[in-house]
């Protein structure tokens, strides 16, 4: 990334620039925010409704006994983490389901069946949530997965102590079995009775062990049919939509003019080309007659002023980069800002490619500045007191070629006669051709117009380093159509260019 656009990222925006940047986007933010919350109502309200029913089971991390004399047996105790992972488990969810579960289809309950915790010193709650799209579904489904959880608890606890009394039972009604066939006298009676009498004993201990055994896991509250969907929520999805793309539009416009190829502003423009900005004429309405507010004119005058006492009579040329920066218009308002001082001013178009002096003043056709060129004769019209125009009426051959050879004679024999004070040229645009520098080492002043957020920052940097090349530095920069400058007036303009021969033209 180059200096250029590095130093874009660390210009600061100032206060009125960022209400004025607000100001021009906002009627694409709020187009772009009642969209987007339109849309997400429309699209949310469509969706089916969710319900989620939660049931709560308490896990207790301490023994449960009332009294030291009391003997009660408990399962090691688990934290809740361990107590999710078991919720979660295959084992518990096939069987709060009742049906196996493949890995596909397990991904896709767990979405539906979710676990919080809440947890104290000596006990926690897990929160079993589930969520379908009935509200009897979901409190059933949530009932049975705590059923099943209770379940795992249950086995956990009394597993050991029911397999071992399933054994100790099986071999009781095996010793039975053979005792009834054996003479109650006999030896071997006497020996299995005895066998059978020491299994009771134990079976009889395991009993005393599994009524004194108690789970850590116990319903707290089952859960019940929610009465409204956590799913859909239109209201708040529009709402949040709505925010969110306000948020990213302006930061898009933000970002836009950040990166804009194109000058935000005159300090911009001054910073980038070295020259002081002279005059900041306001955008206006793109109506035909309207020029460009008389008061502006007259500030640029007055900062021109000190450039135009050493010669007489005093050439003021004014370009631009390219096309449609209003040049023209600029020239004309300060011809007649210079022609209010009550001394003759001439106002010259000098751009042959695209001649538009002759249409925006309405003048008939006549006498131009080709003649004057080749036969050196005045060929000016009155325009207004003490101003008068030479304009071009039809694009020349070859304008570069024309001016070279003819415009120093030109300037020479008006040097000698003195008939004007000041001698303002609309010349072409600096950077499509080259007409312009064949007239700017004879200029007293040079102005370079530029438009915010149209003139491109690359093309204004570049066509000060040609003048620059040919020896001649700007007088000073003339910013157009800036949003917010520094006196605000009325009028109007607009410039039309095409290449070598006229193409299209732009009534100001």
């Amino acid at each position: 990334m180059n200096e250029t656009v590095s130093r874009e990222f660390e210009d600061e925006i100032s206060l009125s620039d960022l209400f004025e940047l607000l100001r021009k986007y906002a009627l694409l933010v709020l187009l772009a925010a009642v969209f987007a919350t339109a849309l997400a109502f429309v699209v949310s309200a469509r969706e089916p409704k969710v319900y989620r029913a939660t049931a709560k089971v308490i896990v207790s991390f301490e023994s449960t006994a009332r009294a030291a004399s009391e003997v009660v047996i408990e399962p090691p105790p688990l934290d809740l983490s361990t107590y999710q992972e078991v919720a979660r488990s295959p084992e518990v969810l096939e069987q709060a389901l009742g049906r196996p579960l493949d890995p596909e289809t397990l991904a896709r309950v767990t979405q539906r069946y979710r676990i919080d915790t809440m947890e104290g010193r000596r006990s926690g709650v897990l929160l079993l949530r589930v969520e379908a799209e009935a509200p009897d579904r979901a409190a059933a489904a949530a009932n049975r997965w705590a059923e099943a959880l209770l379940a795992w608890e249950q086995e956990r606890a009394l597993g050991t102590i029911q397999r071992q009394k399933k054994a100790l039972s099986a071999q009781l009604a095996a010793l039975e079995g053979e005792l009834a066939n054996l003479d109650p006298k006999s030896e071997r009676y006497l020996s299995l009775a005895l066998l059978k009498a020491q299994i009771q004993q134990k079976y009889d201990q395991l009993e005393v062990l599994e009524a004194g055994t108690q789970p850590r896991l116990h319903l707290l509250e089952p859960a019940r049919p929610p009465a409204e969907s956590v799913r859909p929520r239109p209201l708040l999805n529009a709402a949040l939509a709505g925010t969110l793309t306000a948020f990213l539009a302006v930061f898009l416009a933000f970002f836009k003019e950040a990166v804009s190829p194109y000058l935000r502003d005159p300090e911009e423009a001054a910073r980038l080309s070295g020259l002081p900005v002279l005059a900041e004429f306001p955008r206006m309405p793109p109506r035909p007659g309207v020029e460009l507010p008389h008061e502006t004119a007259l500030f640029l005058k007055t900062g021109l002023k000190p450039s135009l006492l050493a010669d007489d009579p005093s050439i003021v040329l004014v370009t631009s980069t390219v096309e449609g920066e209003g040049k023209t218009s600029v020239a004309l308002a300060l011809a007649h800002a210079l022609a209010q001082e009550g001394k003759p001013t001439l106002l010259v178009d000098a751009d042959l490619r695209v001649p538009a002096l002759q249409e925006r003043l309405r003048l008939p056709q006549g006498p131009g500045l080709l003649q004057a060129l080749s036969t050196l004769e005045d060929t000016a019209r009155q325009i207004a007191p003490n101003l008068y125009a030479i304009t071009c009426s039809a694009p020349p051959h070859d304008p570069a070629e024309i001016l070279g050879q003819h415009f120093k004679g030109w300037i020479r024999f008006h040097s000698e006669r003195r008939a004007y004070r000041y001698i303002v040229i609309d010349s072409a645009p600096l950077l499509p051709v080259v007409d312009t520098l064949a007239l700017a080492p004879h200029a007293t002043a040079l102005l370079l117009v530029a438009s915010e957020g149209k003139t491109s920052k690359k093309n204004l940097t570049t066509a000060v380093g040609i003048l620059q090349n040919i020896g001649v530095r700007p007088t000073g920069l003339v910013m157009n159509r800036v949003r917010n400058p520094s006196t605000v007036f009325v009028g109007g303009y607009g410039y039309g260019y095409g290449n070598g021969k006229r193409k299209r033209r732009v009534r100001a």
